[in-house]
C-alpha cells in the first residue's frame, strides 16, 4: 500500500443531514444473497488484475508506475458454494413466452377467387346481346358504342341500344333504352374491389328517397335485389324520379370482370315524347327488373362462351 503524500485521500464523510435519521443510524440494506457475493468477488479480482497490468505497461516510462489501491476487503480463497446452478424459478419459461404466431399480425382476408376464367381483353360489347333480345326489350332501337374508355386500371368498353323511332302501343309511347358496359381488371381481387364499391353504393341508396320539393327530378330508390346464379355475384335496384323516368341498375362481378347494366323505361300517354306530370307513367319495377336480369344473364353467357 502506498504511504506518504502520494497515498489516495479518504473520501469525505457525508454530513449528518445526508442520512434520513439525521445521522443517528445509517440505513441498513438487505443482506446480499450468496450468488451476489460471488459476483462481487469476481469483479474485485478483475480490478486487481487490471491494476497489475497498468503497472507493468508503464515500466520504462519516466513517470514512476502507480498501482491502483488494493481493495479494502479480503478476497475469498474460493468462490462461494451457494451460487445458483439454474435460473430462478420465478423467471417465465419458454412456454410462457409469446409465440411468433401470437405476436404476428392477424391473418389477412383470403384472396378473392372465382370459377370463371379470366378475360384478357374486352370484346365488342355491342355484339354481346342478340338482336332478338334487344328488339324485344328496346323496340326500334339501334346499337352504338358507349363512351367508356380504359382507365382506373381496367380495360373498358360499352354499348347503348337507343330507340330511333317512336314505339307506340295503345296510344302510349313506350321508351326503352339499354346501357351495357364491361370492365376487365388485372386480377380477380381488383374486380372484386370494384364490385364491392358499387354494391356498397347501391346498398346505401336502397330503400331511400331524396327529399327536396324544389327539384323535379328527385329519385326514390327501391330495395336491393339479387340475381341468383348470374356471375359470381349480382345485385340490382329500381329507381323512379318525379318526372316518371324509371330504370334498373344491375352490377355483376365474374372472375376478373365487372359488368354494368342499366335498363331505362318511360311510358308517355297520347304518344307525346314531351309528356310530363300526369301524362307520364313510370314503368313497373318487375318489368324493368326482369329485362335487366335477361341482359345480365346474356352478357355473362356471351363473355364465357
Amino acid at each position: 500500500m502506498i504511504q506518504g503524500p502520494q497515498a489516495p485521500q479518504a473520501p469525505p464523510v457525508p454530513p449528518a443531514s445526508y442520512w434520513p435519521d439525521g445521522g443517528g443510524e445509517r440505513p441498513v440494506s438487505p443482506k446480499a444473497p450468496g450468488w451476489a457475493k460471488g459476483v462481487l468477488a469476481g469483479a474485485a479480482a478483475v480490478a486487481v488484475l487490471g491494476g497489475a497490468l497498468i503497472a507493468v505497461r508503464n515500466v520504462g516510462q519516466e513517470a514512476p508506475p502507480v498501482a491502483l489501491p488494493s481493495p479494502s476487503f479480503d478476497l475469498p480463497s474460493t468462490l462461494p458454494s451457494d451460487l445458483p446452478s439454474t435460473l430462478p424459478s420465478s423467471l417465465p419459461s419458454s412456454s410462457g413466452l409469446p409465440s411468433e404466431a401470437a405476436s404476428s399480425d392477424p391473418a389477412e382476408t383470403p384472396a378473392a377467387t372465382s370459377t370463371f376464367p379470366p378475360l384478357k381483353a374486352v370484346p365488342e360489347v355491342c355484339d354481346l346481346l342478340p338482336a332478338s333480345l334487344t328488339r324485344r326489350l328496346a323496340p326500334k332501337s339501334q346499337s352504338a358504342p358507349g363512351v367508356q374508355k380504359d382507365g382506373y386500371g381496367a380495360l373498358r368498353k360499352g354499348c347503348e341500344w337507343t330507340q330511333t323511332a317512336k314505339n307506340i302501343k295503345n296510344g302510349t309511347l313506350e321508351s326503352r333504352t339499354i346501357h351495357l358496359a364491361v370492365n376487365v381488371w388485372p386480377s380477380v381481387a381488383a374486380a372484386r374491389d370494384d364490385a364491392e364499391f358499387n354494391f356498397g353504393s347501391m346498398k346505401d341508396m336502397a330503400g331511400t328517397k331524396e327529399d327536396n320539393p324544389g327539384l323535379r327530378f328527385l329519385s326514390t330508390y327501391g330495395e336491393m335485389k339479387d340475381f341468383d346464379g348470374v356471375g359470381d355475384e349480382t345485385h340490382a335496384m329500381y329507381t323512379q324520379n318525379l318526372k316518371g323516368t324509371t330504370n334498373v341498375w344491375a352490377y355483376i362481378v365474374m372472375g376478373n370482370t365487372t359488368i354494368n347494366v342499366r335498363y331505362f323505361g318511360t311510358d308517355n300517354k297520347n304518344g307525346d315524347i314531351l309528356a310530363q306530370g300526369k301524362d307520364t307513367e313510370p314503368v313497373a319495377e318487375d318489368v324493368l327488373m326482369k329485362g335487366a336480369q335477361e341482359v345480365a344473364e346474356q352478357a355473362v353467357k356471351a363473355l364465357t362462351s
